[in-house]
C-alpha cells in the first residue's frame, strides 16, 4: 500500500479524540448554580434512585425552607432531569464535530472476465478542518452550558416564590378566619340584643351582612391557600399532595438594607447566564465564520487510493485526488450566511444587554415600592390598628362602646394584619425577581 493511502488509514482515527465529557459538563452547570442558588444539585449518574427517594421524603418530613425546597426540586423534578439531559445532546454535537466521516472502501470483481477493482477514498477537507470544526462545536457546548444552568436557575427562583406565596396565603387565611370568628360572635351577640328589643333591624341586618362577607373571604382565602400548595408541589416535582407539605410558620422579616440599583446592575452585567450565553454564541458564530472563510474555495476534495488487475496480470495501483473547481460556486452563500449568523448573535447580544438594564431597573422599582409599603404597615399601621382595639377595649370596660364597636376595632386589626402580611409577601416576590433579573442571589 502506498504512503498516501498508509497516511488515510493512520490519520482518520485520531479525528475521534474530543476534550471533555458529560459528567465535566453537568459539574460546570452545578458550580454555576452552587455560586449563583447557593445549593448543590444531586449526583447525576445516582439520580433517580432509592437515595434520592430517600432524600427527598426526609426533606419532606420536615417543615420546608427556601434551601430543602430548592434541594428538593433539584433531586426529584422530572422537568430539570429532561433540562439536565440537553447537555448530553450538545456534547453529542461536541463528539460528532470531533469525528472525520469514515473512509469508503470500494470492490469490484467480475469473475468471467477474472477483473479486479479496489479503491479507497477519504475527504482530505474533512481531516484539515477538524480542529477548527470541533473548537465550533466546543464554543456551541460553552452555550449550552450557560442555557442549562439559566433553565435551572429560573426554576429555583421559582421554587423560591412558590414558598413564599404557599406560606403568605397560608398566614392570610389563619388572619381571616379569625377576622370571621370576631365577624360571627358580633353577628350572634347582635341577634341576642336585637331579640331582647334592644337592637333595630338595620344594625341586626348589617352585622349579619358583614359576617357573610368575611365568611365569603375566608372562603376564598382557603382556596388560594390550597391553590399555593398545590402550586408549590409543581414547582417541587413531588408526588404528595400540597396538604401534606410543613410550611414555615411564617414569612422572615426584610434585611436591614438592599443593595443600590447601580451595583445590581453591575451585577447584572457579570451573573446573568442568558447574556453570558449569548456572548459564547457570538464567539461561537465568529469561529463559524473562520472556518466557512477559510475553506471558502475548498468545501470538499477527496484522498483516493485505487488498484486494478486482469487476468491474473500485476496489480496496478497508486494514489489520486479530487477537488471541485470553483468556477461558478465560490462560497458566496456559504459567506452570506455565516455573516449573517454572526451579526444576528451580535445584534441579539446587544438586545439582551439593554433588556437586562431594563429588567433590573424595573425589579429594583417594585422591590422599592414594596419594602416602603411593609415599613408602612409596619411603623404605622399596624402599630395605629393595635392602639386603636387598645383604646376601644378600655371604653368598652368603661361601658362607653358597644361589643360590637369592640368587635369592629378587632376585626380592623386583623384587616391591617392582612395588609403587613400581603405587603410582607409582595417584597420577597419583589426580592425574589430580582434575584432572577440580577442572575444570581441577593446577599
Amino acid at each position: 500500500m502506498s504512503r498516501a493511502a498508509l497516511t488515510i488509514v493512520l490519520v482518520a482515527p485520531l479525528g475521534g479524540c474530543a476534550h471533555g465529557s458529560l459528567r465535566q459538563d453537568t459539574f460546570n452547570v452545578d458550580s454555576l448554580l452552587r455560586v449563583r442558588a447557593g445549593v448543590v444539585g444531586p449526583s447525576r449518574v445516582t439520580n433517580g434512585s432509592r437515595t434520592d427517594a430517600d432524600t427527598v421524603a426526609q426533606l419532606l418530613a420536615q417543615p420546608l425552607s427556601a434551601q430543602s425546597a430548592v434541594r428538593i426540586a433539584l433531586i426529584a423534578h422530572p422537568a430539570l432531569r429532561a433540562t439536565y439531559a440537553d447537555l448530553g445532546l450538545a456534547r453529542a454535537d461536541v463528539m460528532q464535530a470531533a469525528l472525520v466521516a469514515n473512509p469508503s472502501i470500494s470492490l469490484d470483481r467480475f469473475v468471467a472476465g477474472r477483473f479486479l477493482e479496489f479503491g479507497i477514498a477519504q475527504s482530505f477537507v474533512e481531516l484539515l478542518s477538524q480542529p477548527m470544526r470541533r473548537r465550533v462545536a466546543e464554543s456551541q457546548m460553552v452555550s449550552a452550558r450557560l442555557r442549562v444552568a439559566d433553565e435551572v436557575f429560573q426554576h429555583v427562583t421559582e421554587v423560591r416564590a412558590g414558598l413564599v406565596d404557599a406560606v403568605a396565603a397560608r398566614q392570610i387565611l389563619d388572619i381571616r378566619e379569625r377576622a370571621l370568628a370576631a365577624a360571627a360572635a358580633s353577628a350572634v351577640a347582635a341577634t341576642a340584643i336585637h331579640a331582647a328589643g334592644n337592637l333595630q333591624e338595620l344594625d341586626l341586618v348589617s352585622e349579619r351582612a358583614a359576617a357573610a362577607e368575611f365568611s365569603a373571604g375566608a372562603t376564598q382565602a382557603r382556596g388560594v391557600s390550597q391553590s399555593s400548595r398545590e402550586q408549590l408541589v409543581r414547582a417541587l416535582g413531588v408526588s404528595t399532595s400540597g396538604t401534606a407539605l410543613l410550611l414555615p410558620e411564617r414569612l422572615p422579616n426584610p434585611p436591614v438594607n438592599d443593595p443600590d440599583l447601580d451595583s445590581l446592575i453591575a451585577l447584572a452585567m457579570g451573573n446573568r447566564l442568558d447574556l453570558a450565553a449569548a456572548l459564547q454564541d457570538v464567539n461561537a458564530a465568529g469561529k463559524a465564520r473562520g472556518l466557512t472563510r477559510v475553506f471558502r474555495l475548498l468545501p470538499d476534495g477527496t484522498l483516493t487510493f485505487a488498484g486494478e488487475a486482469e487476468d491474473g496480470g500485476p496489480v496496478k495501483s497508486g494514489p489520486g485526488f479530487s477537488i471541485p473547481l470553483p468556477f461558478f460556486d465560490r462560497g458566496q452563500a456559504r459567506m452570506l450566511r455565516a455573516q449573517s449568523a454572526l451579526d444576528a448573535a451580535v445584534a441579539r447580544q446587544e438586545a439582551l444587554t439593554l433588556s437586562v438594564r431594563a429588567d433590573v431597573r424595573a425589579a429594583y422599582a417594585l422591590l422599592a415600592s414594596a419594602r416602603a409599603r411593609f415599613e408602612e404597615y409596619r411603623g404605622q399601621v399596624v402599630p395605629l390598628r393595635r392602639r386603636v382595639t387598645e383604646e376601644t377595649q378600655l371604653q368598652y370596660n368603661a361601658m362607653a362602646v358597644s361589643v360590637f364597636g369592640l368587635l369592629q376595632a378587632r376585626q380592623g386589626e386583623l384587616s391591617a394584619g392582612q395588609g403587613f402580611i400581603e405587603a410582607l409577601s409582595d417584597y420577597w416576590k419583589a426580592r425574589i425577581q430580582l434575584e432572577r433579573a440580577v442572575g444570581t442571589s441577593l446577599p
